[in-house]
């Protein structure tokens, strides 16, 4: 049965037809989402939540190209959603793992200050599109691919702007390489 037939059936409460599509694109949709987020979990609640709403607002649903683009769509905007509405409670935990990163340096906190300003000018300093491939991948934590599907750059461009970051702060701390044994995502903000 095409995917269309079935939901143009679960429109008039067809649960078998709505097992059918499900047990279709449950899986393609979680992997999807873990190829995002690689957490399993998140992947496999969001997919359900996707089916839930769906069965829930069947009569409504109005499809105009492909079930399978609708779906995959509906999985990426959802995914979206909730990286949007996590990044707030994962910067103030953050800003908990800095202040505790911060406690536990020796007395040369003062140096590493300077460093981590020192860091925060040469980032500033950057082109504006090389400075936001670097911030979404060392702060947000996304990965070239989603880096490039976000900006509409091609990959080869996001590993462009990344070795130009990489060499511009390398060459900013040529004499003290030190200021790379610590993570990234503890040591500056924007």
């Amino acid at each position: 049965m095409k995917d269309q037939e079935l939901i143009d059936k679960i429109k008039n409460n067809d649960r078998d037809s709505f097992d059918i599509l499900f047990r279709k694109y449950y899986r393609p949709l979680v992997l999807y989402i873990k190829s995002l987020s690689q957490d399993v979990e998140l992947a496999e609640d969001l997919v359900q939540d996707i089916f839930l709403n769906l069965w829930s607002n069947r009569s409504d649903l109005k499809i105009k190209k492909t079930v399978k683009g609708y779906l995959f769509w509906i999985t990426y905007t959802s995914y979206i959603d909730h990286y949007r509405k996590t990044k707030n409670r994962i910067n103030l935990f953050d800003d908990i793992k800095e202040k505790a990163f911060r406690d536990a340096l020796p007395e040369d906190n003062e140096i590493m200050e300077m460093k981590v300003e020192k860091l925060k000018v040469i980032i500033e300093s950057l082109p504006p599109s090389c400075k936001k491939v670097l911030e979404l991948n060392k702060m947000s934590g996304l990965k070239y691919d989603e880096i490039a599907l976000s900006l509409n750059i091609s990959k080869k461009t996001v590993e462009s702007h990344m070795r130009t970051a990489f060499e511009k702060i390398r060459q900013g701390f040529e004499k003290d390489p030190l200021i790379f044994f610590f993570n990234w995502s503890l040591s500056f903000k924007f």
